[in-house]
């Protein structure tokens, strides 16, 4: 199987791995598993959409795409207005619709934070960016994947946020393993 992973920087950190970390846990779950990953750490949704073509569209088309954005629109202090949000991850459902069957696509949302080390985020606005991506996915017939709620269910948010830069958002080992499970999960209802 060859999917397509893309997004922002929770898709494209290598948190001491030689790949991205989501890549190499997917790998360990998946074995027959070919990646493509294409996510630019610090996109938005709207420069991800103006990007769509490059990091989407032109690559040799996957049996699956996942894709993860909102992080960057949800931050208080370069904030895309939810309704925006909203628009634009239509407008990029509208566009990969043509070359991706609706049941090949998982949208995943946002994740939760330590809002004790996260300073321009907070859970609640988490919650809020991942219920606009699961009404559009909704509407696309897309898969979805609450990335945000999962990672407030595992019970210790300090520990499942905690990565090398050590910011309350950008996780490790334990928030990639739940990243991991939700995809896999998803992948293997496909």
């Amino acid at each position: 199987m060859r999917l397509l992973l893309t997004g922002d920087s929770i898709i494209a950190r290598n948190e001491g791995k030689e790949e991205p970390h989501i890549s190499w846990n997917l790998k360990k779950m998946l074995p027959d598993v070919e990646i493509e990953n294409t996510a630019v750490s610090g996109i938005n949704s709207g420069a991800f959409f103006a990007r769509l073509n490059e990091l989407v569209l032109s690559v040799k088309k996957c049996d699956n795409l996942v894709i993860l954005l909102g992080t960057n629109d949800l931050a208080t202090h370069k904030q895309v207005p939810l309704t925006q949000f909203k628009q634009n991850m239509e407008l990029i459902c509208s566009a990969i619709i043509c070359a991706y069957y609706p049941p090949h696509v998982l949208l995943v949302s946002p994740p939760a934070v330590d809002e004790e080390k996260q300073l321009v985020r907070d859970n609640a606005l988490a919650e809020k960016y991942a219920k606009a991506v699961e009404e559009v996915a909704q509407e696309y017939h897309f898969r979805y994947a609450d990335l945000c709620q999962a990672m407030l269910d595992a019970g210790d948010i300090k520990k499942t946020a905690q990565g090398m830069k050590n910011d309350g958002l950008h996780f490790g080992d334990a928030g990639y393993e739940i990243l991991a499970k939700l995809i896999v999960k998803n992948l293997k209802s496909m």
